[in-house]
């Protein structure tokens, strides 16, 4: 089970309601530290990200401080214990080696749970960037220019080789936060299965440009929140609609190979690896239990 995919499950509501921004790396790594502190303040950091995009009026920041608040308290009642759930069936498998097939429903189960929470903010995000402006709309486009050339900066500087080395220093690190240090055999390991890892890196950023540029479309051209709603749930919740089929081809080529590494990697573990894995899982079992109780 990925690191990455687990943070992403505590923290899908700022993941929807950024529609594909990336996530804010301290906030990240304070989920890691506590996630109770970054559930909890999720509602203004996410409100000072969207006043980043573009320069919301007063009238515009209540708004979206009330939209995600009322998000947040949907979410907090609703889907909170459904990850409680999946958690405690991931630390049944953590007793002993998974295999890859014991792997992948873990994953979709991750991949509904995002779709259910983009679902769930879609009809407020079309509402907003209804309400935007053209100066807004430049702003924004510009915001998402500024991103992708840093995306790019991180993800496509340097030879394919030290690209892939960069992606699997990126995966170790979140390993670790779960595991505790690696073994040289474990990071033998992953970068064995990592040479075998398509890089997606171009693709993604066509992705994120294909959705950009449709956003800042829509916001241009006057289109309604009736318009725009169906628009983002395609762009967001169907790409397979709209992304090419050998792209798509290699997307599940890069999840299979990856279970198939996380299946090999838990054949490894040490004891004390394990205890550090059912430790950080029931830390975030914790959390969520904080977390319902509080609301």
């Amino acid at each position: 089970m990925s690191a990455r995919r687990l943070a992403h499950a505590l923290l899908l509501a700022a993941v929807a309601m950024l529609l594909g921004a990336c996530m804010n790396a301290t906030l990240t790594r304070l989920a890691y530290a506590n996630g109770t502190l970054a559930y909890n303040n999720l509602g203004p950091v996410l409100t000072w990200m969207a006043d980043g995009y573009v320069d919301l009026n007063g009238t515009q920041e209540d708004w979206v401080r009330a939209r995600i608040a009322r998000a947040l308290s949907w979410h907090r009642a609703q889907e909170l214990p459904k990850y409680r759930g999946f958690l405690e069936r991931a630390l049944a498998k953590t007793a002993e080696p998974f295999t890859a097939d014991d792997v992948e429903p873990f994953y979709r189960e991750l991949r509904q749970h995002w779709r259910h929470m983009t679902e769930q903010v879609i009809p407020d995000t079309a509402e907003l960037l209804a309400g935007l402006d053209a100066e807004q709309a430049t702003q924004l486009e510009k915001k998402f220019a500024e991103d992708d050339v840093k995306y790019a900066r991180e993800s496509l500087r340097g030879t394919p080789e030290e690209r892939r080395r960069k992606r699997i220093n990126r995966f170790s690190d979140h390993l670790q936060v779960w595991l505790g240090s690696l073994t040289d055999e474990q990071r033998a390991l992953v970068a064995e299965h990592y040479r075998e890892l398509p890089d997606l890196s171009d693709e993604v950023l066509g992705d994120r440009r294909y959705r950009q540029g449709e956003i800042v479309a829509m916001v241009r051209s006057n289109a309604s929140k009736e318009d725009i709603a169906p628009k983002l749930r395609k762009l967001f919740v169907e790409p397979e609609t709209w992304r090419r089929p050998e792209y798509q081809e290699k997307l599940k080529a890069r999840e299979r190979k990856t279970f198939e590494m996380l299946a090999a990697l838990s054949a490894t573990l040490s004891a004390e690896q394990r205890a550090a894995l059912q430790s950080r899982i029931r830390a975030f079992m914790k959390d969520i239990a904080n977390l319902t109780a509080a609301g």
